[in-house]
C-alpha cells in the first residue's frame, strides 16, 4: 500500500513536469516568429520566449517585452505600454547570455 502511494506521488510529479514543458513549448510557438506592433507601429519581430516575456529583435537592439503588455496575439502581436528602457536592458542581458554555457563547481552543465 505504501509503495503504491509513493509510486502515485512520483507519477504525479513527473506528469506535472511534462505538462509544464508542454505549456512552455506551446507558449514559445505562440509568441515566436511574429511581427510586434505598438500603437500601429512595427517595433520588431519576436524571436524567443523567456520566463517573464518574449524577446523582440529590431535593427537597433533586442527587447524583452513582458507578457502583461500583450493586447492581442494573433498573426501579429500587439502590445500596449511597457517600460522600454527596462525592456532594452533585459534584451541586452538575454543576448549576452543566450549562447553561453554555464557550469557548476564540479564541471556539470547547468541551466
Amino acid at each position: 500500500m505504501i509503495f503504491m502511494s509513493i509510486l502515485n506521488k512520483i507519477s504525479n510529479f513527473l506528469k506535472k513536469k511534462g505538462s509544464e514543458k508542454e505549456d512552455n513549448k506551446a507558449r514559445a510557438l505562440g509568441y515566436t516568429g511574429k511581427f510586434v506592433k505598438q500603437n500601429g507601429t512595427d517595433i520588431g519581430e519576436s524571436i524567443a520566449v523567456t520566463e517573464k516575456g518574449f524577446i523582440v529583435k529590431n535593427p537597433e537592439t533586442f527587447m524583452s517585452i513582458p507578457f502583461e503588455a500583450v493586447v492581442t496575439n494573433s498573426e501579429i502581436i500587439a502590445v500596449g505600454d511597457f517600460n522600454r528602457e527596462e525592456s532594452v536592458q533585459l534584451g541586452k542581458e538575454w543576448f549576452e547570455r543566450k549562447d553561453t554555457l554555464k557550469f557548476d563547481e564540479k564541471g556539470m552543465l547547468v541551466k
